[in-house]
């Protein structure tokens, strides 16, 4: 599992516009996002890049947790 801090992710609605912009990526599985922590766990094959570039495209900054 894949896990990113989103800093603009503040909310439930920015949670649910996350998990729609992932929802369209072929390969992810199941996404967690925590709003009040600003973090999202990402599962699937999928690459760490993809998933930000594709949350940037939605508007959020997002960096790997290692």
């Amino acid at each position: 599992m894949l896990q990113f801090t989103v800093p603009g992710m503040t909310c439930g609605g920015c949670a649910n516009a996350v998990r729609k912009a992932l929802t369209a990526v072929p390969g992810i599985t199941a996404i967690q996002a925590d709003p009040p922590n600003r973090r999202l766990a990402v599962d699937g094959d999928v690459g760490a890049d993809l998933i930000i570039r594709t949350l940037a495209d939605a508007g959020y900054d997002a960096s790997p947790i290692a």
